[in-house]
């Protein structure tokens, strides 16, 4: 991986890693860049190129993605599981198997809220950053169940 000064057409700094780079993610907002290669992943500063984290998981990662407050990101890779990590510790917060093939990319909606998994197996999988918090697709499902509620509680009163 090489940092460039595009104006100077100048080689700035090179990182060379002992294993082939699966990925990399510019997260421009946070002048952050992700690099998965291995079982690694590694955060870089885009200013200066210093690494910033790495952090090891028990397979192969494929695709990783920062969240917007930087605190923790999302992974996947050869063992079919999707992975939420926190950046400051390295612990695996949430893991999911949902996938029947090696998980390729992985990215953050904008505003943090989901994030998709694609997969080998062909089907991309939407999650819930915060389980259980009503938002976009899973609001419906809480309006029905409020209509629900409403309408057997009027059938109850006509009673």
């Amino acid at each position: 991986m090489k940092m460039w000064d595009r104006r100077a057409k100048k080689e700035l700094k090179t990182q060379s890693f002992d294993q082939a780079i699966n990925s990399m993610v510019l997260k421009d907002d946070v002048k952050v860049v992700t690099v998965t290669y291995g079982n690694n992943v590694a955060l870089y500063d885009v200013t200066t190129f210093d690494l910033l984290r790495t952090h090891s998981l028990p397979c192969v990662v494929n695709s990783a993605s920062l969240h917007i407050d930087q605190r923790y990101f999302v992974c996947g890779g050869e063992d079919l599981y999707v992975y939420k990590v926190s950046i400051e510790t390295g612990r695996v917060l949430e893991s999911y198997k949902k996938h029947f093939g090696p998980v390729h990319c992985i990215r953050y909606s904008p505003d943090g809220e989901l994030y998709a998994s694609g997969s080998e197996d062909g089907t991309i999988r939407l999650w819930q950053n915060c389980v259980g918090k009503t938002y976009g697709l899973w609001q419906r499902q809480i309006l029905i169940t409020a209509v629900r509620v409403t309408m057997t509680l009027l059938w109850a009163r006509c009673v």
